[in-house]
């Protein structure tokens, strides 16, 4: 079995992500070496998500923005959506997609069936109800 270790250009805080989630996905055989750069791009997208997030909590969901200046220097604004709010939902938009791929939300985890390679061809390893088979 080859080991299953995040990509080096994984900046700290998506590597965080991926040191919470990894290892379990790993242990459930979700998780391959073939995987990487998929589940990296995962905790990549989450981080960017907060980072929209937090924007939004702390600077609001509208801002001020300059639209116009008038001959004598006044300025004319117009509240605006902020734009994290299409950061954060593009974000969340990929985090459900790429999730899906390893079974991170209930409807796509009882889907998910594994192949490891050993043993019965119909191992679903994720089956809260009968682990180690699929259910009929």
């Amino acid at each position: 079995m080859v080991e299953v270790v995040p990509p080096a250009w994984l900046d700290e805080r998506a590597l965080a992500v991926w040191e919470r989630l990894a290892p379990d996905m790993v242990a459930k055989g979700v998780l391959t070496a073939w995987d990487v750069d998929a589940f990296a791009q995962l905790c990549t997208v989450v981080v960017i998500a907060r980072e929209a997030l937090a924007d939004i909590a702390e600077n609001g969901s509208s801002c001020k923005t300059v639209v116009r200046e008038l001959s004598d220097g006044t300025l004319i604004y117009d509240l605006r959506k902020n734009p994290s709010w299409q950061i954060a939902r593009e974000s969340m938009g990929l985090i459900v997609s790429l999730g899906g791929r390893f079974g991170l939300n209930p409807s796509d985890r009882s889907g998910l069936t594994m192949d490891s390679g050993f043993g019965d061809k119909d191992d679903d390893l994720l089956s809260p109800h009968n682990p180690g088979r699929l259910l009929s």
